[in-house]
This record gives C-alpha cells, structure tokens and sequence, in this order.
C-alpha cells in the first residue's frame, strides 16, 4: 500500500464513523504514520474490502491492528482461534470421544493441538477446575504465539 492509498483509507474510516481527524499537522501525520507501519505491506484493495467488511458490523471504528488481522484472514481464509473456554470444551470432548473409542470428530485447530503437545501425556488425565485453568493459560500463550506470527508486522522500508 502507498502513503497515498493508505490516506484515502484513514480518511474513508473517519468518514465512516464520522470521526474528525485532527487539525494539527504534527497529529496528523503522527496518525497517518502509526496507520502506515501498521498496514504497508498490505495491498490497499484487500484492506479496503476487510475494511467495510468490518464496518458492516461494528459499531466503533476499528484500530489499523484490527483491519491488518481482518486483511490477512480474508487473504488466507483463516479465522480467529477459539476462546480458551471454546477449546477446553473441545479438548474434553475429543478425550471422551477417544476413550470410548468412537474416533475424533472434533476439528482441533493448530493451537489446540500445540496446546496438548506443550502439555504433554499430563494433557490426557486432565478434567478437574485447576486443571482447566492451567489448560487455558497455556492455550491463551499459544494462540497469542500463533497470532504474533500471523499477524507479524514487516519492518518498514523507508524508502517507500
């Protein structure tokens, strides 16, 4: 995305949520630039489309971070992981599923598998509330690991 493409984007966003953006010159190319590092490897189209695809639904305006995530799992298809609640339910119901001997239905998402690895052969014995607890800290570092990777910010080329 160019500097140009990316000020048409901030300023249809405030337009969009009808937001005044600031006065300052200095505040303004401060926010044009926090906008940029965020979003300058992107193609200006795809942010746009992830753009009103937000705008549809939410009621505030989205934060560049926000539109960034919702570019790339537009781009790559992917969606959000699930809350650590979400996951624990799965993983329970994967482990029942298996000792009854009925197989795995249940899609594991790559961060509830990294989740039992880390956890190792104690993953399979777990079912009691300190259990849960412990099951959903290290779901939350992992899926927090995966989206840090996913969600990677290229350094910026000056140049551009």
């Amino acid at each position: 995305m160019t500097r140009h493409e990316l000020v048409q984007l901030v300023e249809q966003a405030y337009a969009t949520y009808n937001q005044t953006l600031p006065a300052a010159e200095d505040r303004l190319k401060t926010l044009y630039s926090s906008w940029y590092e965020l979003l300058h490897d992107l193609e200006y189209q795809e942010a746009k489309k992830a753009f009103l695809q937000i705008a549809v639904s939410a009621q505030f305006m989205p934060r560049p971070g926000e539109i960034r995530r919702a570019t790339i799992n537009r781009r790559t298809k992917m969606t959000s992981f699930d809350d650590a609640l979400v996951a624990w339910g799965k993983f329970i119901a994967v482990i029942q599923n298996v000792n009854s001997g009925v197989g795995n239905p249940v899609e594991m998402s790559d961060a509830l598998r990294a989740t039992v690895k880390a956890l190792g052969e104690a993953a399979y014995g777990m079912h009691t509330n300190s259990d849960r607890e412990a099951f959903c800290r290290t779901y939350e570092r992992i899926v927090s690991e995966l989206d840090g990777n996913r969600y990677a910010v290229p350094e910026l080329d000056e140049g551009k």
